[in-house]
């Protein structure tokens, strides 16, 4: 996490488990971003289950995978939407195993890092080996929270072998699907202290979103709420962890540089 200022701030989305709204929100905060004026870039990591291009009803020329098969070129899968997001989509087969496309994806974060001032990496649920390079690129990594027991407990597991290998790796996290903000802090708080107690560490919480027929409306039409919820709740609170993540960077920065 050696950044210099002219670098982009690499975040990766995480979770313990598949169906909390993952990709869902790496979609939306690049959107959000890209909304307020920052140049940012969407890797879509989870081979094989890769959603975010549908999610942006975006057709992509290529993936990575493609690229190690010497079916396009890199430059090929640096797809730039409507929007202005660059969308690079890592692999469409399931199952796909190849430890080349990690050079590819190395290749599309050095070409992005100084194109961007955000790359987000939406990663595979669990941990997997892509999980580990995304987690090793990023400055920080957001841990997707939900009000369900399971999923408090796996995001827990997932932490604890990620700060096995390195105690003090930067995670903040975000609750979706939360009734309200009552509801969201209290699993916020919830999920501290079961680290706290067990790992000795607490994580800032960067927001939550609400739960929302609108984000099931979103995911039908295939359009980001982003640009369908312009002056709702969804789009407020989607603001508040925006502004919060971009705080955040700037004080991990600050702490690193004192």
């Amino acid at each position: 996490m050696n950044k210099q200022n002219n670098q982009a701030h690499i975040i990766s989305t995480s979770a313990g488990k598949g169906g909390v709204g993952k990709s869902l929100l790496s979609v939306n905060l690049a959107e959000m971003l890209v909304s307020m004026g920052y140049r940012v870039a969407l890797i879509d990591a989870d081979l094989g289950l890769s959603n975010c291009a549908m999610l942006l009803n975006e057709s992509v020329p290529g993936t990575a995978q493609d690229v190690v098969t010497e079916k396009v070129s890199i430059n090929d899968i640096m797809h730039v939407t409507d929007s202005g997001l660059i969308l690079v989509t890592g692999s469409e087969t399931a199952n796909y195993k190849n430890d080349h496309i990690y050079p590819v994806l190395d290749s599309v974060i050095m070409r992005l890092r100084y194109q961007c001032d955000f790359i987000i990496i939406d990663t595979p649920a669990g941990v997997t080996e892509m999980n580990l390079w995304a987690l090793d690129r990023s400055d920080l990594s957001l841990l997707i929270l939900v009000n369900e027991p399971t999923v408090i407990s796996d995001v827990y597991r997932f932490c604890k072998f990620i700060m096995e290998i390195d105690p003090s790796y930067p995670f903040a996290t975000v609750v979706n699907f939360a009734i309200d903000q009552d509801d969201a802090e209290k699993v916020a708080k919830r999920f501290n202290s079961i680290t706290s107690h067990f790992l000795n560490r607490e994580f800032p919480h960067l927001g939550h979103l609400p739960l929302d027929d609108k984000i099931r409306k979103s995911v039908m039409h295939q359009k980001p709420f982003v640009h369908v919820n312009e002056h709702g709740e969804l789009l407020t609170r989607l603001r508040t962890i925006s502004d919060s993540l971009i705080s955040h960077l700037k004080n991990i920065i600050i702490n690193q540089t004192s």
